[in-house]
């Protein structure tokens, strides 16, 4: 069988040097590569690149890709302090730490384009 690994997760932003400075500020993101309207950056192994739209890019890549939820979620281990520096730094909280019936605190929040990112915390016993 063939070796496969997850490739970058895809954010698309309307002004990638806001974006940038708000990724790096809230989520720890390293800037790897920063050649507008491409940014490669990383948190941990995984790598995200977040792009603004281009005129080469498919039809309707910015209605697909900016302003939506994302298909992944963040670990973090203080979701309080966590969304509070996200909150001061920008972020639009959807959704305020909640504790679910499955034992984590999940919350919701937004860049400035909209983009939602659940954020999680495992509920140590």
């Amino acid at each position: 069988m063939q070796k496969i690994k997850l490739g970058a997760l895809l954010i698309g932003v309307s002004d990638l040097n806001k974006s940038k400075i708000f990724y790096e500020k809230v989520f720890g993101i390293e800037t790897v590569e920063f050649r507008p309207p491409f940014m490669q950056g990383k948190l941990g192994d995984v790598e995200f690149n977040i792009e603004e739209d281009a005129p080469n890019r498919s039809k309707d890549w910015a209605v697909k890709n900016i302003g939506t939820r994302k298909s992944f979620s963040i670990q973090v281990e203080d979701i309080f302090e966590f969304v509070k520096n996200a909150d001061e730094n920008g972020a639009k909280v959807i959704e305020k730490p909640t504790k679910q019936e499955w034992g984590w605190y999940d919350a919701v929040i937004a860049d400035m384009d909209g983009n939602e990112v659940v954020v999680e915390q495992e509920v140590k016993s």
